[in-house]
């Protein structure tokens, strides 16, 4: 199977409801960087509270690297940037400031293995605990981006120390990847949330990580931007869940 019929089989999952997704309980959601939350489950997250349903979002890493060249941004002072952003989308999503967690991983540097991987499998294990979480939401394993591929990663792990808690991916960079790319993968299994209701709550949070979506930060060559083509897979009617045997 090639990216293009994976993707097409992605889009004509089978329309479910949240209860289908999370069972009604608590849902955790990992975020390898601030704005992920926003563009793969803003509309999820969203729903959830609407619901009275309990959601914790968990950031990975400190979005430290996305302009690593800029001289009115430095590192720290872009990280304390993107932290706020996702305060402010967390806010705009109905989250409280005590259901957003920070790791504080340095971007690009997510762990796949060794003590900081165990550190890390076991700080969300003990979120998920917490929260009485009964699903786990992480980006998705093909998605072309080292901290996404360990995070799920990470995610996996944790649903191997908690087989109670259901594991459920989905897709950043894999809707850009190379439309001829194979992919060694098996027909996806998962389901469409309908998030018509809380699609412009979540367009308001996506827009909210201001430094990734605008020309705020403008004097780095090698700075990172959205743009209406990245954008186009997360500002529909529907988001897109996998589900994951870890």
């Amino acid at each position: 199977m090639i990216a293009a019929e994976y993707f097409d089989a992605i889009r004509r999952l089978p329309m479910r409801s949240l209860r289908d997704l999370t069972g009604g309980a608590p849902c955790v959601v990992l975020s390898p960087h601030p704005d992920d939350e926003s563009l793969g489950a803003g509309g999820l997250i969203a729903a959830a509270g609407d619901a009275g349903q309990r959601v914790e979002v968990v950031l990975i890493t400190d979005g430290g690297a996305s302009h690593p060249r800029s001289p009115s941004y430095p590192r720290q002072r872009l990280i304390e940037l993107r932290r706020a952003e996702l305060e402010q989308a967390a806010a705009l999503l109905g989250l409280p400031p005590d259901h957003v967690h920070h790791l504080g991983l340095p971007d690009t540097q997510a762990p796949t293995e060794g003590p900081p991987f165990d550190a890390a499998v076991h700080a969300i294990a003990a979120i998920c605990v917490h929260a009485g979480a009964r699903s786990l939401l992480v980006t998705w394993d093909g998605d072309p981006h080292c901290d996404h591929q360990a995070t799920a990663r990470i995610a996996e792990a944790v649903c191997r120390k908690h087989p109670e808690i259901a594991l459920w991916a989905f897709p950043i960079w894999g809707w850009h990847l190379d439309p001829a790319e194979p992919l060694n993968r098996p027909q996806p299994d998962g389901l469409r949330l309908d998030i018509t209701a809380q699609q412009a709550r979540k367009r308001a949070a996506i827009d909210a990580h201001v430094s990734q979506m605008t020309d705020l930060i403008d004097d780095d060559p090698d700075g990172f931007r959205f743009t209406d083509q990245t954008l186009a897979p997360f500002v529909g009617r529907f988001e897109y869940y996998l589900k994951v045997s870890p």
